[in-house]
């Protein structure tokens, strides 16, 4: 299952680049005007004017194409390399040439980087070398550093106390100061071609592997690789940026993918697919947009701020929060229509039917798309329009690219919406053919949807006093397979977003509802056994509260009273062998008084004489 529905429309493009954009870059300054320069093959650099969207300046100079940028600290100072190992250095506010081309490198220049005061331009190339540069004289200073392999990426700390730089086999960690290596780290073994440090300095990110298409995480004090690499990403990953707060880090992969993760737990929190061989990406200088560069040779402009915000409130139940961001980027962005199918979401948490159908009614008017017919469909379920629904639902397929994984995740969503409109048996059948056709494709997501569905009829047979029934319901969801993995919470969270689903305490509401059911069934013989594989199956964290549950009055004492009373009427009526079984099952609770020991050792001598 996909964790997002990938948004496929930008805020903006910039055209203006005649071939592939190799690199983006935001000027520091939120006091001035927010301006960004772009590095393309065309041979050019551009200098924009991001509040009005317009170029400054077409920046012309270099004989090959632009492979590289970087912008001092302070915006005063622009430098680039191109193919040929040739730099140039450009003034930050006018975007005209301080030097004439500088031949760096006798191969291309694969990466730029300022020292933090702006005073030191450190260099790049796949020649092998990392040379550093005066940005006053452009004299180049002291002795090539030999990485012995091609260098891809390097960046200076925060702190500009260290230089890591990406080779074609590992991760070297330099003082720039000494020029010494203090680390070598074993990342990506064939390219590590971006890296990025967080604010802090306490962490480095690296990526770009032809075959791994992970992001790798390393801890600055110990250089030890920090947990395992972040997965989602199906090709080469080519740039990766992280947030001015050190919140979340953005990736460009040839995929044709932009991933928004989360520093704090590694998890994809939005999905921007525009164009393949994405090249290039950026943070705004105010961490609500994203900037990326590509083969399709425009910059494109993604929202991100209210969209995460709002996502998180609604993971935590607060959705008057998430409503009320995107109410208000909505007043900025009126066009966006993915903000209009996001809000109809959350009105379709809070059960505002109509006001969610004209926000799904909306996004779907301004851009067709995927998440907007998603929102529609949910919303005329739960307006009781089913036939109207299916038909929208029909309609989403078409938006999905023929992408399995993603029809995969609309048909369960489908489903989910059909038993909210109280299709209970459409949506089993769904989820079950669903799983059957593609068995292989997402078996655990089809396990959590039919186990949260039984779970729901299993509640609502509970409390129309239909306890077999509701007792069949929770055993069908306990012995699904939806508990082999205990991240299902993380795995499936747009559940969560979409639906209000507490997926972290599904097994344990599983299990606890069955015993629950088999004891009010008049089972109390199951219901032990029930709890006893409960206590078996649950994990160690989940066991505590369990406890707590099970010794409480909510179970076993009601399961002991329940024998003993049950185990008084068999006996009264001689039925001796029963009353021993119940008045056993009211022992073995550990809830037992001493009379109830004295009553069974009475019925066992009653078949005795």
């Amino acid at each position: 299952m996909l964790q997002l529905i990938p948004s496929t429309t930008p805020l903006r493009t910039f055209k203006g680049h005649e071939e592939t954009v190799r690199a983006v870059a935001v000027f520091p300054d939120k006091r001035r005007r927010r301006r960004m320069v772009t590095g393309s093959y065309d041979k050019t650099l551009r200098l924009w004017d991001l509040e009005i969207g317009v170029v400054l300046k077409k920046m012309e100079g270099h004989s090959r194409g632009v492979e590289a940028m970087a912008v001092s600290r302070d915006g005063q100072i622009i430098a680039s390399g191109d193919f040929g190992g040739e730099i140039i250095g450009w003034h930050g506010e006018t975007g005209v040439s301080l030097t004439q081309p500088i031949k760096a490198h006798s191969y291309q220049i694969s990466s730029l980087d300022f020292s933090l005061d702006g005073t030191v331009l450190a260099t790049g190339s796949s020649d092998g070398t990392m040379k550093f540069w005066c940005t006053k004289t452009w004299q180049m200073q002291g002795e090539p550093i030999h990485c012995g392999y091609c260098v891809y990426c390097i960046r200076y700390s925060p702190s500009g106390e260290l230089l890591a730089i990406g080779t074609s086999n590992n991760i070297q960690i330099y003082n720039p100061g000494t020029r010494e290596c203090i680390a070598s780290l074993e990342g990506d073994t064939d390219h590590n071609l971006s890296l990025a440090w967080t604010p802090d300095g306490t962490r480095l990110l690296s990526a770009g592997s032809r075959y791994d298409h992970t992001i790798r995480e390393w801890d600055a004090l110990t250089w030890q690789q920090v947990g395992h690499p972040w997965k989602g990403h199906k090709d080469r990953i080519n740039a990766i940026a992280i947030h001015p707060a050190g919140t979340f880090v953005a990736s460009a992969c040839n995929d044709g993918h932009i991933r928004l993760w989360r520093l704090s737990d590694q998890r994809t929190v939005a999905i921007f697919r525009y164009s393949p061989w994405l090249q290039s990406v950026a943070f705004s200088t105010d961490g609500k947009h994203i900037l990326s560069g590509g083969i399709d040779k425009r910059i494109s402009e993604w929202a991100i701020l209210t969209i995460t915000r709002a996502r998180d409130a609604c993971i935590a139940g607060d959705l008057s929060t998430a409503e009320q961001l995107l109410t208000q980027d909505i007043h900025t962005h009126a066009s966006d229509y993915t903000l209009y199918a996001h809000r109809s979401f959350v009105l379709a948490r809070k059960l505002d039917w109509d006001h969610a159908l004209e926000d799904a009614i909306k996004s779907i008017s301004i851009q067709p798309s995927l998440t907007g017919f998603i929102s529609k469909g949910i919303a005329l379920c739960g307006q009781g329009h089913i036939r109207e629904a299916r038909a929208v639902f029909d309609v989403a397929s078409m938006s999905t690219n023929q992408n399995l994984k993603t029809n995969h995740f609309l048909l369960l969503t489908k489903a989910i919406a059909l038993f909210s409109a109280d299709k209970h048996d459409e949506a089993i059948l769904l989820v079950k053919e669903l799983a059957a056709f593609c068995p292989t494709l997402d078996p655990l997501g089809c396990h959590v949807v039919e186990t949260y569905l039984r779970i729901q009829l299993g509640v609502k047979a509970f409390n129309s006093a239909r306890h077999d029934e509701a007792a069949d319901h929770f055993t069908v969801a306990v012995n699904s397979g939806a508990f082999s993995s205990k991240y299902i919470h993380l795995i499936y969270e747009d559940l969560t977003v979409l639906f209000g689903w507490d997926l972290e305490s599904l097994c344990l509401t599983a299990h606890q509802k069955r015993c629950q059911a088999f004891l009010s069934a008049g089972k109390p013989d199951e219901a032990l056994e029930a709890h006893q594989y409960m206590m078996h199956a649950i994990d160690e964290s989940a066991k505590a509260s369990c406890l707590d549950w099970s010794n409480g009055k909510s179970f076993k004492q009601e399961c002991s009273a329940f024998c003993v009373a049950n185990g008084d009427v068999a006996l009264t009526a001689s039925n001796y062998d029963k009353a021993i079984d119940l008045y056993s099952a009211a022992i073995n609770s550990n809830f037992a008084s001493d009379a109830v020991f004295a009553k069974r050792k009475g019925a066992m001598a009653s078949i005795v004489s």
